[in-house]
Parts: structure tokens; C-alpha cells; sequence
């Protein structure tokens, strides 16, 4: 049976300091993925996570040299691990980079699986509630409006979808606070 968050919280609790720094020592030494989320967390080092979503990103939408896989469950993950740890600013550019290596590779492969679309809709769409947090000098917007023009002409609804997204974010930046 798979240990729950909660359960977890009090094994941890009831463990003394040289006990704590054994199992973090073990789950360093598990995977290379340990490894950088340690380094993240506890240095502030993101690039380890960082140049693993490169790498994922260049497998799954790569538009050159071997055909990409279009796979994007590793790239998701990446990304998620790396959004875990990164400042807002940092986090946006990394799920627009997401996004925008989808669409270059929607312009130099074509068409692809419809789950990929959704997947990319997705990211769009915490990227721009994301963007919503930050001060408005701060909102990449011109490189918004490339990716949404960029986006334009794919099956599935992505497009317009991707237009809805964005046309709805701006609507909110527009409303009055109260």
C-alpha cells in the first residue's frame, strides 16, 4: 500500500535529525531526478531541472534532424518539476516555451495526436493565469501575441482555442479591480 502525504508528515515527524538525513541521502542516490530536485530545493540551483525540460523538450518537438517523438508526457513532467521550484516570471517562460516548441513543431511535422493539443491548451491556458499574477510591465506580451499568431491554422479547435484563451486574458487584465 502506497504511503499517503499525511502518513508521511508524521513518519517524518517522529523521526530524529540523522534519521531525516538518511532518507534524504537515499532518495538522492535513487535517480538523477532526485538529484536536481534536491539541488533546486535546498540550493536554489534550477538549472539541473532546467536543462532537463530542454532536453525533453527537444525529444518530444525537435524540428530538425531525427523526427521528434511527439511524445509529451516526459516534457510535461519536466515541466512540472521545474514550475515547482521556479519564480513566477521564470515559470511563465518555461510553459511558453512549452507551448512554442509545440508550435514549431505543429509548422514543421503538421497534424499530430489530439491529446498533444490538449496538452499544449493546457500549459497555455496556467501560463496565462500565471501571466495574470505578474505586474503588467512584467507580461511578455508581444511574445504572447507571436504565439497565438504562430499557433494559427491547426486542427482540432487549437487555434481558436488558443485565441479564446488569450482574447479572455486580456479581458480580465482590462475589468476594474474591486
Amino acid at each position: 500500500m502506497a504511503l499517503t502525504l499525511t502518513q508521511l508528515r508524521q513518519t517524518l515527524g517522529d523521526m530524529d535529525a540523522p534519521e531525516l538525513r538518511e532518507v534524504i541521502v537515499t532518495l538522492y542516490r535513487a535517480s538523477a531526478d532526485n538529484k536536481r530536485q534536491l539541488a533546486a530545493l535546498l540550493e536554489g540551483d534550477h538549472s539541473g531541472l532546467l536543462d532537463r525540460l530542454d532536453t525533453e523538450l527537444e525529444k518530444a518537438f525537435r524540428t530538425s534532424g531525427r523526427l521528434p517523438s511527439m511524445k509529451v508526457g516526459a516534457a510535461k513532467k519536466a515541466l512540472t518539476a521545474y514550475l515547482k521550484v521556479a519564480a513566477p516570471a521564470d515559470a511563465l517562460d518555461a510553459e511558453l516555451r512549452y507551448v512554442e516548441a509545440g508550435v514549431l513543431c505543429l509548422h514543421a511535422y503538421g497534424d499530430w495526436p489530439e491529446n498533444n493539443y490538449s496538452s499544449m491548451e493546457g500549459v497555455f491556458e496556467a501560463a496565462l493565469k500565471r501571466a495574470a499574477t505578474l505586474d503588467l510591465k512584467d507580461i511578455p506580451f508581444k511574445r504572447l501575441e507571436r504565439l497565438v499568431s504562430n499557433a494559427d491554422g491547426f486542427g482540432y479547435g487549437f487555434s481558436d482555442q488558443i485565441a479564446f484563451l488569450y482574447d479572455e486574458f486580456l479581458e480580465k487584465l482590462e475589468e476594474p479591480e474591486q
